[in-house]
């Protein structure tokens, strides 16, 4: 399968590039770096949807570049949805054409550990669950046509090379870590790789469309769903990987100082399961938090 990736050069294209070259597929990158692929011109964009056999959507603004301002707002939005819909009415004009594109668990909003989330949950109506339900509608005109649409809502993707992980390690090192703002919240979390493994899965399955939550099951035999992971169990975890206390915390009023509304979503949480993903057949090689640590830290 020749496959059309857009966000091939992010920390997570990167992973996906070798996962889908691994299972044989060809990888044929859309980039605003010049002389890397297919570029987001209308031509070069039509180009590749028809060129390829399915497409891959990644690409995004970082919620955490900086502070929420109207006009930082308006980047996250814009760079979600309208590419997703200029690839989905480009989708729409292919016969068996296939969109599978990134979502996140923001789609349900703020919500306590206790109340499981699975991908029939209902919307939230903070500002990501609002980006989140935009960028899967921009989707509905290539699904309209008869194409094959799936969103894979992610959670926080752990890896060593990029992400939150990767931010966190210095300072639980040296022994600045623990819990942020009460540290009740969930955090729904998974390994790069499987969430990688769940996206060359969703596209060699032609059965599979719709929604599917990318988070571990956090129970070490992947066949059911455990309880929630709160923030606080996520630093003890990685604490213990390190070898380092985890019990210094950071006070919801100084982040918020810091960073501004985004620190809303450091400060609250989904407690998502992936019940579909789950009944898709696909497993998980790191369903628990303490073995996938081990995993990418050792």
């Amino acid at each position: 399968m020749k496959v059309l990736l857009t966000g091939a050069t992010g920390f997570f294209g990167q992973h996906l590039t070798r996962h889908l070259e691994g299972a044989g597929h060809t990888v044929a990158p859309v980039s605003r770096r010049e002389g890397v692929g297919y570029d987001w011109s209308d031509e070069s964009l039509e180009r590749g949807v028809r060129d390829t056999d399915a497409v891959v959507h990644l690409a995004g603004e970082n919620i955490f570049s900086s502070r929420w301002t109207a006009k930082q707002k308006e980047r996250i939005w814009s760079s979600r949805v309208e590419s997703t819909g200029r690839l989905a009415r480009l989708v729409a004009q292919k016969d068996g054409g296939v969109l599978v594109h990134a979502s996140a668990v923001g789609f349900y909003g703020p919500r306590a550990a206790t109340d499981p989330l699975d991908e029939s949950a209902p919307p939230g109506d903070d500002f990501l669950a609002d980006v989140c339900q935009a960028w899967e509608a921009a989707a509905k005109p290539a699904a309209d046509a008869g194409a094959r649409v799936a969103a894979i809502r992610i959670g926080v993707i752990l890896g060593t090379d990029g992400g939150a992980l990767k931010k966190m390690l210095l300072p639980f090192k040296l022994g600045l870590g623990g819990p942020v703002g009460s540290g009740r919240q969930p955090f729904a979390w998974v390994h790069v790789d499987d969430v990688a493994r769940l996206f060359v899965h969703v596209l060699e399955d032609d059965s599979l469309a719709g929604v599917f939550n990318a988070v571990a099951p956090n129970l070490a035999d992947g066949a059911r769903v455990g309880p929630a992971l709160t923030s606080a169990g996520f630093g003890k975890a990685l604490g213990r990987a390190l070898h380092r206390p985890a019990v210094l915390p950071l006070p919801g009023f100084a982040l918020r100082l810091l960073a501004g509304e985004v620190a809303d979503v450091l400060l609250t949480g989904q407690a998502a399961v992936p019940a579909r993903t789950l009944e898709s057949g696909f497993r998980f090689e790191h369903p628990e938090i303490d073995g996938a640590l081990g995993d990418l830290l050792s």
